[in-house]
């Protein structure tokens, strides 16, 4: 009788052996595929990180080409009247315009707005910006060189 009882104990020591091996390879699993999930999430962010720091400079830099002037023609004299400055694609592909609005009298306001988008065509990232700027009279070439008026940057919600 002993030798039965003996045989009994150790195959239920293998199958307590066995279960919590499998718990512990299931818990191994849950573990590495919450890692990856995580890891998936991460680089996702980053990558979307990058993208809006890609656009603020496509727009950093149409804001940069605007204030180098422009011709007289091509200001608004209407209050609230805005008119299309320039336009900019830059490797990343990041495309950027600025738009000049009078605010009335020598007042403006430079808003400039930048995208990167995918190979696709999908928006990754987007952003905008404002610059009030003071215009002074033409200079003798027909150029209006807009001053950054004391309030200075803003970025745009």
């Amino acid at each position: 009788m002993t030798d039965g009882r003996a045989v009994g104990r150790s195959d239920g020591r293998r199958g307590i052996a066995l279960l919590i091996a499998v718990v512990a390879l299931s818990a191994l699993g849950v573990i590495s595929l919450t890692g990856l999930a995580l890891a998936r999430a991460e680089s996702r962010a980053g990558l979307a990180a990058v993208a809006r720091i890609q656009a603020r400079a496509a727009a950093e830099a149409v804001l940069a080409e605007a204030l180098l002037g422009w011709p007289v023609a091509s200001t608004p004299s209407t209050p609230g009247a805005e008119v299309l400055l320039a336009q900019l694609s830059v490797p990343g592909p990041a495309q950027a315009e600025v738009r000049l609005r009078a605010l009335g009298g020598p007042i403006y306001a430079l808003e400039a707005s930048g995208q990167r988008v995918s190979l696709a065509g999908e928006l990754l990232g987007a952003a905008r910006l404002e610059l009030l700027v003071r215009l002074d009279p033409p200079d003798s070439g027909g150029t209006i060189r807009p001053r950054p008026y004391p309030r200075g940057w803003r970025a745009l919600p």
